[in-house]
């Protein structure tokens, strides 16, 4: 099967070279002559791919052809490579003002000898082209012909529908059958497990994520814990995910068992909980014994259960599974694969009788697995032409599938060979480089497709490489080769994972090229292995020895380098996170090709001043390097080809960034004193997208300094500026925080603004009058932010504003008014105004029509007594979320609230002086959550008969409530059986 991505390579390759060599022909250090005469070659033989890659299938010397034009194209790249990089040298020098030392940075002398070099090289590579194109002749091979290339990507690839668990086919039997099982009262084993066992790809994490999700699951079960086991069965790692499982969060440095295991049992606190290991293979005893012991002493282990999913009927042997405990999900019927396909090719939409019936012969083939029918539905979905779907039926194994996935891989590898693309295939190929259940981040990814040379922009598109690289991870999340998308607020990214059947299949096909090593056993390497990932305790540099010269990609969690000279002329990506490294190796400089830098989380100390040489670098990626003292004196100006840099430490911010003006990601700007860090850095920047942070802006001395930043040319999703939240009365009342404010007028389209710590007293003109930038036609913002902004006084009426969907105004200690009518010219759908302890006037009688959450409190008495809530009336329609915090002074619900018929959720803060809750409030019909937090006095619920009319209540939550919460306590308050019915009581 590897066979397959053998075509891909050559053409992604061969393509790469037609779009550098114009670019390198007009450039001072190359040999113009040759490249062109090298590019008309390469472009010839391009056109036999297509036809060799059928061939190579039947005809072994046609893949021998192909494999020796991989291997001359590849040459070709590395000269390519070694010209770009001394032109780039030149670049930087004459930038430099330094045209007379030039010669000494050469690797030889004189350019003009470096020039004769590349051209003998060239004509060598020209002459084996030739070669090869003469061969293609006496195998028959044709040129392409017009309308017979792969067909187009589609222009929209749905990425949501699979994600959705809801959407199960097939599986009700089996989710009633484990729930019954898991909330017997009549089993008081301690740690009972259930074993779901089945062949990969048959639904068993799907089921899982179905019981997970049931109803009675979640009200039986106090806490419900996930953990992705795979065949590293780590006792401590399952402890730590355990509890990351609990609270949400990571385990930061704790490295003591005893200490997580008694941080499990403070989460716990004696409540009965459900644990499911998913994907386990461990079937050593003494393993699982482990565990299970330190399981024993955490919560209520009679009422607890275990779920184990397995491919492997021995681990549910291992973990003492009863035979009655264990669950076998049967293959599904042909309809129920004919409802995944046609659900996955065709959404809702209705499905023509024609394809149906095809639809019928593939569900048959798909054997009753559903990853299959997923699969294949998302390769269906890429076209409706009939021809299409029946090659699709009968490129389909018409064997019998195994418990073996041998048979399975041989149908998802249809997936593999519809993927439009060349480059795409590769792509998806890489992804083997990552170990099984590993969570790939999608901008990580997709830079890591760019250093590799998977994507290039085509000539003439405005799209840049990583917009190309967004939309093939698009495709490869419709064609459900990627899964569990996930958004990860920290990460602000998607991450997903590789099914792993997948995996398996990524594998297969690029098994040559790729290589994980876990073990001394498995250290038989390839000599022309391209990427080598070492994640366990191998004899690296002994390793490296052999086959670092045709490295393109390392990933190592260890020192590799161990004081020995490697030659990695040829690597692009080295991605050392989180390894057991102090230092970066003598010969760093040395790795000319280099175009992914990750050293996050590692102990590296100091920055070499020589990374500055690695010219072609575009990534660098350098996050919690706690270690991390030293930075190069003269920043990192020198990367001029870098487009994305990612830190976390103010104190690593780069000097001179200003320079990198290919640069796309700088998430966070800290503004310094000295020469290279000052806010003039950014103006050159114009190219920056996603999210910008701005921070210690109060270093900024007026109005013509911050204009320097250039922001108004910034085309960013975000933009944070943020002061100092920590300067005294005295600093405040003397600082330019206006002016400032003044010059930092952002792009025209931007979404979302965030002001933190503002000095000022008065919003920005650019903001309040409405011009160009904030005119209803021209600006796109839809959420702003005005936090901590502690003199602030007054929000007046903004006319400009109309699009803005959510507003938040927190923490302004010195705001005294709103104006009457703020709010009512825009789109508003969210408003929060909290912490505003001075403010007199909200502004609030005339909301925007549609406004759906409101969230207000923290106001002065005289708000407090004052306000009217009479503009519920205009909203009462519409509003689906509202939360009163810190009303201190009020005895009773306003009883405007009564008629928002459309209240989903109600939260009610800090309402001190409440005892009881009023009859109306069942009058809220549509209401699913009630919460209630830090309302001491507050004793009573409304009647029974209130309760019950409120008939959509699914979660009722108490807080810092000690009275109510006594009353409300299971079985014993009084109040419980008025709210014993509710799902979710906590």
């Amino acid at each position: 099967m590897a066979d397959r991505l053998l075509t891909s390579i050559v053409d992604v390759t061969i393509n790469k070279l037609i779009s550098a060599i114009p670019d390198q022909i007009n450039l001072p250090m190359s040999c113009k002559e040759e490249l062109r005469t090298l590019k008309d070659r390469l472009t010839m033989i391009r056109a036999l791919l297509q036809h060799a890659g059928e061939r190579q299938v039947t005809n072994p010397a046609v893949k021998l052809w192909l494999e020796r034009l991989r291997d001359v194209a590849r040459e070709a790249d590395d000269v390519l490579e070694e010209v770009a990089y001394e032109n780039l040298k030149y670049k930087i020098e004459i930038r430099n003002h330094m045209k007379r030392k030039v010669c000494h940075f050469f690797s030889l002398s004189n350019p003009l000898i470096f020039q004769m070099k590349m051209a003998k090289k060239i004509k060598k590579i020209i002459a084996s082209v030739d070669d090869i194109n003469k061969e293609a002749q006496g195998f028959g091979l044709q040129p392409n012909l017009v309308g017979q290339g792969v067909e187009q990507r589609r222009a929209n690839p749905q990425t949501t529908s699979f994600c959705d668990v809801s959407q199960v086919v097939g599986r009700d039997d089996d989710v009633s059958r484990i729930v019954e099982l898991l909330i017997d009262s009549t089993n008081q084993l301690p740690l009972c497990v259930i074993s779901i066992i089945g062949m990969g790809g048959l639904g068993k994490t799907t089921l899982a994520q179905s019981v997970r999700n049931n109803e009675l699951i979640k009200k039986d079960f106090a806490k419900i814990m996930w953990v992705c086991v795979s065949e590293n069965f780590d006792v401590e790692r399952i402890l730590k995910e355990m509890l990351e499982s609990l609270t949400g969060r990571g385990c930061g440095n704790i490295t003591n068992m005893d200490t997580v295991i008694q941080n499990i049992q403070n989460e716990l606190a004696g409540k009965n909980y459900l644990l499911i290991l998913d994907d386990v293979w461990n079937v050593e005893r003494q393993k699982w014994e482990e565990l299970r012991s330190c399981l024993l002493g955490i919560g209520n282990n009679s009422r607890s259960r275990i779920i184990v999913t397995t491919r492997d009927e021995r681990v549910a042997l291992t973990v003492g599974t009863f035979p009655e405990h264990e669950h076998y999900p049967e293959e599904l019927e042909d309809g129920e694969c004919l409802s995944i396909i046609k659900k996955r090719a065709f959404g809702n939409s209705p499905i023509p009788l024609d394809l149906e019936a095809i639809g019928w012969e593939i569900a048959k083939k798909c054997r009753g697995v559903p990853l299959v029918a997923n699969v294949i539905g998302g390769t269906l979905g890429n076209s409706r032409n009939k021809g299409y779907w029946l090659s699709i039926k009968n490129n389909m194994n018409s064997g019998e599938l195994q418990e073996e996935d041998g048979e399975i891989l041989s149908i998802l590898k249809l997936s593999f060979d519809r993927l439009p693309e060349p480059a795409l295939k590769q792509c998806f190929a890489f992804c083997s480089i990552f170990p099984k259940d590993c969570v790939m981040q999608r901008q990580k990814l997709i830079e890591l497709w760019i250093a590799e040379g998977f994507i290039q922009s085509p000539e003439g598109s405005c799209k840049s490489m990583e917009d190309i690289g967004n939309e093939y991870f698009n495709d490869l999340l419709s064609y459900s080769l990627f899964q569990d998308v996930e958004s990860d607020d920290e990460l602000e990214d998607l991450t997903c994972r590789m099914h792993d059947l997948i995996h398996d299949l990524a594998q297969s096909v690029s098994k040559h090229e790729t290589v994980i090593l876990e073990t001394i056993s498995k250290c038989n390497i390839p000599n022309h292995v391209q990427h080598l990932n070492f994640i366990g305790s191998v004899m690296v540099p002994t390793i490296l020895g052999d086959v670092a010269h045709n490295l393109h990609t390392l990933f190592s969690k260890y020192d590799f380098s161990n004081g020995m000279q490697v030659d990695f002329k040829r690597l692009r990506v080295l991605d050392l996170c989180g390894a057991r490294i102090t230092e970066l190796p003598f010969y760093f400089d040395n790795m000319k090709s280099l175009r992914f830098l990750d050293i996050s989380a590692t102990g590296i100390k100091e920055l070499p001043e020589s990374i500055n040489k690695l010219y072609n670098l575009q990534t660098f990626r350098f996050m919690d390097c706690d270690c991390l003292q030293m930075m190069p004196s003269e920043g990192i100006g020198y990367l001029i080809n870098l487009r994305h840099i990612h830190f976390s430490d103010e104190e690593h911010m780069p000097a001179n960034v200003g320079r990198l003006t290919s640069l796309q990601t700088l998430e966070s700007f800290h503004v310094g004193t000295r020469k290279g860090l000052k806010i003039e850095e950014l103006g050159s920047l114009s190219g920056l997208k996603g999210g910008l942070e701005i921070w210690n802006l109060e270093l900024v001395e007026d109005k013509s300094e911050a204009e320097q930043a250039k922001l108004h040319e910034k085309a960013v999703d975000e933009l944070e500026l943020h002061w100092d939240d920590d300067r005294s009365a005295l600093e405040l009342e003397g600082n330019h925080d206006e002016e400032v404010l003044e010059g930092l007028r952002p792009h025209p389209n931007l979404p979302r603004l965030v002001i933190h710590d503002y000095g000022g007293k008065n919003l920005p003109s650019w903001m309040l009058r409405s011009n160009e930038l904030f005119s209803p036609n021209n600006f796109n913002l839809v959420e702003l932010e005005i936090l901590f902004c502690k003199m602030l006084n007054s929000i007046p009426v903004i006319n400009g504003l109309s699009f803005l969907e959510r507003l938040s105004i927190i923490g302004c200690s010195g705001l005294t008014t709103i104006a009457d009518g703020a709010f009512e010219k825009m789109s508003l759908e969210e408003i929060t105004i909290l912490s505003c302890p001075k403010l007199e006037s909200l502004g609030a009688t005339r909301l925007p029509l549609g406004l759906k959450e409101l969230e207000i409190g923290g106001f002065s008495k005289e708000v407090q007594e004052s306000l009217d809530f009479s503009f519920i009336h205009h909203i009462h329609t519409s509003l689906e979320r509202l939360s009163l915090r810190s009303w201190e002074k009020l005895t009773q619900l306003p009883h405007q609230i009564q008629h928002l018929t459309v209240l989903r959720e109600l939260e009610i803060w800090g309402f001190r002086k409440l005892d009881a809750l009023p009859e109306w409030l069942g009058n809220l019909s549509s209401l699913e959550s009630l919460v209630f937090i830090n309302c001491q006095n507050l004793e009573r619920l409304p009647s029974t008969e209130a309760i019950l009319r409120l008939t959509e209540l699914e979660e009722l939550r108490i807080e810092n409530c000690p009275g109510l919460r006594k009353s409300c306590a299971k079985e014993t308050g009084p109040e419980w059986p008025k709210i014993s019915h509710i799902p979710n009581i906590d």
